[in-house]
C-alpha cells in the first residue's frame, strides 16, 4: 500500500469521481486541490491495558457541502501514519465504527486485536493510503479516532494526518438508470460517465457490511 508520497494514489484536479448515496449515485468533476497536513497529539496518556477515546478533532470538520447555486462541492481524502504502538479505531460518521469483520463488528473487551490500524501498518513518517478515508457533508463530515494501548508501558501517541481539500464541480446524477445532469452541457458527459467510456473514480463514502454466515 502506497504512502503519501506516491502521488499516484492521491486524488487530483480534471479527475471524474462518483460516490452513492441512499441509491442515486452522484458523478463529480475536482476543479481544485489543496494539500494538508496537521500533526495530532493525542489529548492524554494512555495507561497500559486502557482504552482512550473517542475523539472528534475539531480541525476535521468540513465547512461547507454542495452549493446548487455554484454547484459545487468538498471533498476531503484523509490518510494517516501512527507513532506509538497503540490500536487505532476509526468511527466516520462518528456513530458507525470501520473495518469490522461478521460477528464481531466493534472490539470488545474481550477481543481487542480486530478492527484496527497500528503503526507497521502505516508509519508516522510514512502514512498509507491503507487509512485512507473520504469525508464529505452531511453523510460523513466527522471522524472519530479511539486508542488502545496493548503494552506495558504509558503510551501517548501521535497520528500524522494528511488532507487533500477538494472542490468538485456536480455533473449530474444517477437513480435507478435515470440519468439527471445538473446542466444541459452535461448531459453528455453523464452519460459518457455512466457507461464508463469515460474514466471515473468510484469513492467508499461508507462501510460495507458483510452479513455473518450461518
Amino acid at each position: 500500500m502506497g504512502n503519501w508520497t506516491e502521488w499516484s494514489e492521491w486524488l487530483k484536479e480534471g479527475y471524474f469521481i462518483s460516490f452513492k448515496l441512499e441509491g442515486t449515485t452522484y458523478y463529480e468533476h475536482i476543479i481544485a486541490k489543496d494539500l494538508a497536513h496537521w500533526e495530532y497529539d493525542w489529548f492524554e496518556t494512555i495507561a497500559p491495558l486502557a482504552e482512550s477515546g473517542p475523539i472528534v478533532p475539531e480541525q476535521l470538520i468540513l465547512t461547507k457541502r454542495y452549493d446548487p447555486q455554484t454547484n459545487t462541492n468538498q471533498i476531503w481524502q484523509l490518510i494517516f501514519g501512527i507513532q506509538g504502538e497503540v490500536y487505532i479505531y476509526i468511527e466516520l460518521p462518528t456513530d458507525t465504527h470501520r473495518h469490522g469483520i461478521p460477528k464481531i463488528p466493534k472490539p470488545s473487551s474481550t477481543e481487542k486485536e480486530i478492527s484496527h490500524f497500528e503503526e507497521w501498518m502505516s508509519p508516522f513518517v510514512e502514512p498509507t493510503f491503507l487509512t485512507e478515508h473520504i469525508m464529505i457533508r452531511p453523510n460523513t463530515d466527522r471522524i472519530a479516532f479511539s486508542a488502545y494501548n496493548p503494552c506495558a508501558i504509558s503510551i501517548t501517541p501521535i497520528l500524522n494526518i494528511f488532507i487533500a481539500k477538494m472542490i468538485t464541480e456536480r455533473i449530474g446524477t444517477e437513480r435507478n438508470g435515470v440519468l439527471t445532469p445538473t446542466s444541459m452541457r452535461y448531459k453528455e458527459i453523464l452519460d459518457r460517465l455512466y457507461r464508463r467510456v469515460v474514466a471515473c473514480k468510484p469513492l467508499t463514502l461508507l462501510p460495507v457490511y458483510a452479513p455473518p454466515s450461518e
